[in-house]
């Protein structure tokens, strides 16, 4: 139980910076620079501009991503599992609040290129910690994670396809150099986002433990995913071990070592990464 809280701690703190690095991107850097964020929040920035330029009022940013947040968190809790929705739900608070409440800062100036590349690199960190403990940064993000995990197609390539129609519609309007460096600023984002999240990769398991009968149960209750047990004998202790083999997703890994923990505080685990899987496999979204 201590390590499940601990684990669950660990991910609101994750979630926690995470949107702060994502924030402070956008209001030092991106904003001050007139940069789009890309997403939903780049959608709001693009309306919130264009209102500017027809009347000369300035809207709350933080307001109206939370806004429209709204639908799209409805979305996610119809079509994704429930405590992803939750921990999204606290990403996007913390973001409307870090948006709405951290004076905009001018850090580098003039220097359009530089806003674009710190901008594009703290976005990027930010949104793929919340993502790598199983969170979002809200928006368009919700729907990105579910396509990954149905279709496999990674986040940061769906991301930069709807980034380049709000790039165009942002060049369009008001300035194509700006349209530029957003784009230069997208694809250092979604770089360090696949980086930092690694996207849907299946990685494979092994468990060395006295308890094999016991722990493979578990994770068949527990888990969608096959079991395959084999027997082997400790060259050192002399005592009969089982060998357990699975294949899941990186997202399942921190919950995989928690059940085995539960069970066996002394089974070795190792893990390494698979390239493909050809057969039944069952994506899970994380829970």
């Amino acid at each position: 139980m201590k390590k499940f809280i601990k684990h669950e701690i660990k991910k609101v703190i994750f979630i926690a910076i995470g949107s702060l690095i994502t924030s402070i991107g956008i209001l030092w850097f991106l904003n001050p620079a007139g940069l789009y964020t890309g997403g939903l929040t780049g959608v709001t920035q693009l309306l919130i501009n264009i209102v500017y330029d027809i009347s000369g009022n300035t809207l709350n940013l933080g307001l109206f991503v939370f806004i429209f947040n709204v639908p799209v968190l409805i979305f996610g809790m119809f079509k994704m599992n429930r405590k992803f929705v939750y921990y999204s739900i606290y990403s996007i608070v913390l973001q409307s609040l870090f948006l709405g409440l951290i004076p905009v800062s001018i850090v580098l100036q003039d220097d359009i290129l530089s806003n674009a590349l710190v901008g594009g690199i703290l976005v990027g960190v930010g949104v793929g910690m919340s993502f790598r403990v199983g969170g979002s940064g809200g928006g368009f993000d919700v729907i990105f994670q579910y396509i990954a995990f149905k279709k496999n197609i990674p986040v940061g390539t769906q991301s930069f396809s709807i980034n380049l129609i709000i790039i165009g519609i942002a060049g369009a309007i008001f300035s194509w150099p700006i349209a530029v460096y957003t784009i230069i600023r997208v694809l250092i984002s979604n770089l360090v986002i696949d980086k930092v999240h690694t996207s849907y990769n299946y990685i494979k398991i092994e468990v060395i433990t006295e308890k094999g009968a016991e722990i493979a149960q578990l994770l068949v209750d527990k888990t969608k995913h096959g079991i395959t047990v084999t027997k082997g004998k400790g060259a050192y202790s002399k005592k009969d071990k089982d060998i357990l083999h699975t294949i899941i997703s990186s997202y399942e890994l921190n919950k995989f070592v928690v059940m085995i923990k539960k069970i066996d505080e002394t089974a070795f685990i190792s893990v390494s990464t698979v390239k493909k899987v050809v057969g039944n496999f069952t994506k899970i979204i994380i829970d």
